[in-house]
């Protein structure tokens, strides 16, 4: 059967058909609608599929690799940074191994799209010992799921797939299974504490060495089933490319292009190589050139004199894979001398268009909140550190000044406050993450007695990704105050409010109660909000109170576009802001205090009309 779909619903589709019955992870682009799609399948089919969230990739993994354990088909998902969570069971799990095929999917975002690293999976399946599938296209992908489950319960151990954001959100028409026989996998644990709980050094030393020999076996079945088919297809000559994942595209591509001939050689799994067989294919051309982002992981493996890579300089060390990159390579070895055929001509507007920086949604309540903290906590005598999540674009308000990753919000303003005591530190992070990760940093802070502000952004969604629930959602006894109030802290409460002023006192009423000789600890407040994007809750926040400007009032002093920062706010021919009717969701924050001429008015008329 024929489907067009996007490369992560290839992948859901892939594990439905693989019989996969327990599929858990943490959201993450470009990564988070495997899962998601998983639910709708199991909705639409009434398949009996665990497919559900965890309150981080750790658990995730854990919750996955226990149903592996016990002979279920499972699968963790997450994107590349998730995997640095996860990262300590998976070095452990791949010694110990496990029964049932259990498929490791960690989507890497090679060119930073939208993540603060640029890592490469690959090499960290390489880290951890376990085999790497590569997809290059969602067909693959779709493929490869099947085959890296059967791949785990034929080697008994966590296989990893790592599709990047080209593969997870392309589009293409898919030859799938035409029927949907899905039969779960009976789920028994057999008691084996040598092998499940194997901690001494005798233990662990043996399974060491069954790793290596299982690396050197899964070296041998690479060669085998997938890597010999391809070679055979060669006939030798001036330059071989060896490929991985995305790359295979770009260079068929390319060699389409210039009308060069090349044999191209799709790796499908990475690691582990079988590398004097690959190496002894050398013989038969003149150079040999690896095409692979971000890292160089098969060149690394395949270390030959006639190899090159990015390790000599050929390949582009960073950003993701472009067809002007492998031109480059070519010409570099001598392959093409003409000019730059992917140069494309600049158009000539007779004007400069000025970049427009990511900015929070128009009536987003963050906006709101970080406006009333700066007026509160002057810049100059505050640090502002916060988290990752889509409250991060409040950087185009001025007002963060750290992001490392996730729960490091808490961490570091533990940190600034013993390292410059003489400032507030006013940490903020969003709901998802303090349960991802914010509440062991605060539980040290507590146990430390470090001083700062942490203000929880409760929207009960995880908006950056996608808007899949956080745990309080569906579960109202999972309470954000009453964890904070478990650790001994008061939780100061606010509900967002659209009249801004109602926001600035409570701010205020924050900082007075944080400069009380009574408080020593951590000051923790939650603001109980909602994400503008959020259809099913935001029509009982959003007031329906639009604003135009009164052109005669506005002195363009920058206050609404460079503090406040609303997308709708732009200047006008005549030097004046005006608001796009089209961008203005109605929450009417900007009516009050952020202009100090009061130059925002009610629009009457579109209020009228929503009304």
């Amino acid at each position: 059967m024929k489907q067009t779909l996007m490369g992560n619903d290839a992948i859901a589709w892939g594990l439905v058909h693989a019989n996969v019955d327990m599929v858990s992870g943490y959201p993450g682009t470009p990564s988070s609608e495997i899962l998601g799609v998983v639910q709708k399948i199991k909705k639409q089919l009434e398949l009996p599929i665990y497919a559900e969230w965890g309150t981080n990739e750790k658990v995730g993994f854990e919750v996955a690799y226990a149903g592996a354990i016990a002979g279920k088909r499972t699968c963790a998902t997450m994107k590349q940074v998730g995997l640095n969570v996860a990262s300590d069971a998976l070095m452990s799990a791949s010694y110990i191994g496990n029964l049932g095929g259990m498929l490791l999917i960690a989507a890497d975002d090679p060119g930073f799209h939208s993540s603060q690293t640029e890592q490469d999976s690959r090499v960290f399946a390489k880290f951890a010992r376990i085999p790497v599938l590569d997809p290059a296209t969602p067909q693959d992908a779709y493929d490869m799921v099947k085959q890296g489950v059967a791949l785990s319960e034929k080697f008994q151990v966590p296989v990893m797939m790592r599709p990047v954001m080209r593969v997870c959100h392309a589009r293409e028409i898919i030859e799938m299974d035409a029927e949907t026989n899905f039969k779960p996998n009976e789920g028994k644990f057999v008691r084996e504490v040598s092998r499940w709980a194997g901690v001494p050094r005798d233990g662990r030393l043996r399974q060491g060495h069954e790793v290596l020999d299982r690396i050197e076996t899964i070296k041998q079945y690479n060669w085998e089933e997938l890597l010999a088919p391809e070679f055979a297809k060669c006939k030798g000559g001036k330059l071989l490319i060896l490929t991985s994942g995305t790359g295979y595209a770009f260079a068929k591509e390319t060699l389409d292009d210039l009308g060069l001939k090349a044999d191209i050689v799709k790796i499908k799994m990475p690691y582990p190589l079988p590398e004097a067989k690959i190496r002894e294919e050398f013989e038969k051309y003149e150079q040999v050139l690896v095409i692979e982002e971000p890292y160089p992981c098969v060149e690394e493996q395949l270390a030959h004199p006639k190899l090159h890579g990015k390790n000599t300089g050929t390949m582009h060390l960073i950003d993701e894979m472009k067809k002007e990159h492998i031109l480059k390579a070519f010409q570099s070895m001598g392959f093409y001398a003409g000019a730059n055929i992917y140069e494309v001509p600049k158009l000539d507007l007779g004007f400069e268009v000025p970049a427009r920086p990511p900015a929070l949604c128009p009536g987003c309540p963050h906006r709101d909140i970080y406006y009333a903290i700066m007026k509160v906590f002057k810049k100059r005598k505050s640090i502002y550190p916060s988290d990752i999540g889509c409250y991060t674009l409040a950087l185009s308000q001025g007002a963060i000044d750290s992001i490392l990753c996730m729960g490091a919000s808490v961490s570091m303003a533990s940190g600034f406050s013993l390292a410059d005591p003489d400032k507030t530190v006013v940490a903020t992070i969003g709901d998802g993450t303090f349960f991802h990760s914010g509440i062991p940093p605060l539980l040290n802070a507590v146990y430390q007695g470090h001083k700062f502000i942490l203000v929880i952004l409760d929207n009960s969604t995880i908006a950056m990704t996608g808007r899949q629930p956080t745990p309080e959602r569906f579960h109202q006894a999972i309470d954000i105050g009453k964890i904070v109030e478990g650790m001994g802290i008061t939780c100061m409460e606010h509900t967002y409010s659209y009249e801004m002023q109602d926001n600035i006192d409570f701010m205020k009423t924050v900082k007075t109660q944080f400069e009380s000789p009574e408080q020593k600890g951590p000051l923790v407040v939650r603001v109980k909000q909602f994400c503008i994007l959020d259809n099913e809750r935001k029509d009982d926040w959003v007031p329906g109170i639009f604003a135009e400007v009164d052109p005669e009032l506005c002195v363009a002093c920058d206050q609404c576009t460079t503090v406040y920062k609303c997308p709708p706010m732009a200047y006008n021919a005549e030097g004046k802001i005006e608001i796009d009717p089209f961008l203005c969701a109605g929450c009417g924050g900007c009516l009050d205090v952020i202009c100090p001429t009061d130059a925002f008015i009610v629009d009457e008329k579109k209020t009228e009309v929503k009304s």
